[in-house]
């Protein structure tokens, strides 16, 4: 797939960048509680690569991740969500037709309608677990098993009995565009998380610009707590996502 500066909606761009400048200029502190959250894609993904231990075999192995050796069959999300790892999705720049080990990349499904169904392998763990390897492994100092491109969707069979939107919905919620400090806000042995985040409380219509605050929560409570995926997909450098919605989210303001 070729890309370069002709396929780039630059006015588009300029738009997207002004809309956003603006809506941050004013900056509002929030009140600490649980919120309705909507996240963007981008935001989204960011949150689920943080925690990809649960789906690494590498990490089940040396037992730091939340997933188990007989994890595989067990409901980790709700019924309407799907996540494939698709290294050759047409999206993905830095697509390779194969692995560091030479296994072919292949699209690959790890939770399929809630219920985790693949680990991420190389072939030593695949042979550990007595499977095939997956086309994810990367050479280094050592043999290293990660994801190459995730794809956040529904669930065809099974509807949320939601149609939550987040450009038309009057809240309350808190829309968050982005999460700061992955590296230290994340514990992924023990599945939570605390995370400054950039974004917006939307209530009656309006929306105001949060001012330094923090979201928390635990990436199973999240996986089994998203109210709504949206029906329009978006793709960005983590892979590919609709915005998601989850209820019961701990956010907590400045104090």
């Amino acid at each position: 797939m070729g890309l370069g500066s002709s396929e780039l909606d630059v006015q588009g761009c300029i738009s997207e960048a002004v809309d956003r400048t603006v809506s941050h200029l004013d900056y509002r502190p929030i009140e600490t509680g649980s919120y309705r959250v909507c996240f963007t894609p981008e935001a989204f993904l960011s949150l689920l690569g943080a925690f990809s231990s649960m789906f690494n075999a590498r990490s089940v192995l040396d037992g730091v991740s939340l997933s188990q050796r007989d994890s595989i069959g067990s409901d980790v999300a709700v019924p309407f969500f799907n996540l494939h790892d698709d290294g050759l999705h047409p999206g993905h720049i830095s697509a390779a037709a194969f692995d560091g080990e030479g296994t072919p990349t292949r699209r690959l499904s790890l939770i399929e309608g809630g219920t985790l169904r693949n680990f991420l392998h190389s072939e030593a763990t695949a042979r550990a677990f007595g499977v095939q390897p997956t086309g994810h492994a990367g050479l280094g100092a050592k043999v290293s098993v990660g994801p190459d491109w995730f794809v956040v969707g529904s669930n065809p069979q099974v509807s949320s009995g939601n149609s939550l939107n987040h450009r038309t919905e009057s809240g309350p919620f808190v829309l968050i565009e982005d999460l700061s400090a992955l590296h230290a806000g994340v514990k992924a042995t023990q599945g939570s998380f605390s995370l400054p985040f950039d974004g917006w409380l939307v209530n009656n219509g309006e929306r105001v610009s949060v001012e330094a605050a923090t979201v928390a929560g635990d990436i199973r409570s999240v996986l089994n707590g998203i109210a709504h995926l949206e029906a329009d997909s978006e793709i960005t450098h983590r892979g590919v996502s609709p915005h998601v919605w989850v209820d019961g989210l701990s956010i907590t303001g400045e104090a």
